[in-house]
């Protein structure tokens, strides 16, 4: 699940508030994948919330227990709220009224930068991998087609050696001086 995302106003991470992207950036490379995923769509919902109700008092104000909870272990993520503006008090998280929300907006544009490079390095990532797996199919089908055709090969030899009719030779008549005998075993004696 991602939270819906405004546009890019056409800024490269590069120009935006370089502490905004370094404590992006942190974040980004700073936690396990889920970890991450799941802090930035809070992050994100808080500061857009305020960007598109930025005198609504409930938007810039925020439980810090339940914020604790969820972005305390998250390497990186209440530096980006402290740089968005956001204030600690005893019970809560709050964005003063005078807070310059252009930070707001850095962070965000950042977020959706990063999220859409992900996204596009994904689909990337599954084109090659779609064909890598066909090419891996077709080099397994050919390979199995050879094995096939050598199976049927054994087979006709080993089907044309039983259908050979052995033609008798002088060789086979002559004993080259040996006398055969065929081979009797001991006949069982009785009494001890």
């Amino acid at each position: 699940a991602t939270a819906s995302f405004l546009p890019l106003s056409g800024k490269s991470e590069e120009s935006m508030s370089s502490q905004g992207a370094r404590l992006v950036r942190e974040l980004w490379n700073a936690n396990a994948d889920s970890v991450r995923d799941k802090a930035v769509i809070l992050i994100s919902k808080i500061l857009r919330n305020v960007l598109k109700n930025p005198t609504e008092p409930k938007f810039r104000k925020i439980k810090r227990t339940a914020i604790d909870k969820r972005l305390n272990s998250v390497r990186g993520a209440l530096d980006i709220l402290a740089f968005a503006g956001f204030q600690v008090s005893r019970e809560h998280y709050v964005l003063p009224e005078t807070c310059e929300l252009s930070n707001l907006v850095d962070v965000v544009e950042v977020f959706d930068k990063k999220v859409k490079d992900r996204a596009e390095a994904e689909a990337k990532l599954q084109e090659i991998l779609a064909k890598n797996n066909k090419k891996a199919k077709a080099e397994m089908d050919k390979k199995e087609a050879h094995r096939k055709k050598i199976r049927a090969e054994q087979q006709q030899a080993q089907k044309e050696v039983k259908d050979k009719i052995i033609v008798s030779s002088k060789a086979n008549k002559i004993n080259f001086g040996m006398k055969l005998k065929q081979f009797e075993p001991p006949k069982e004696q009785r009494g001890g």
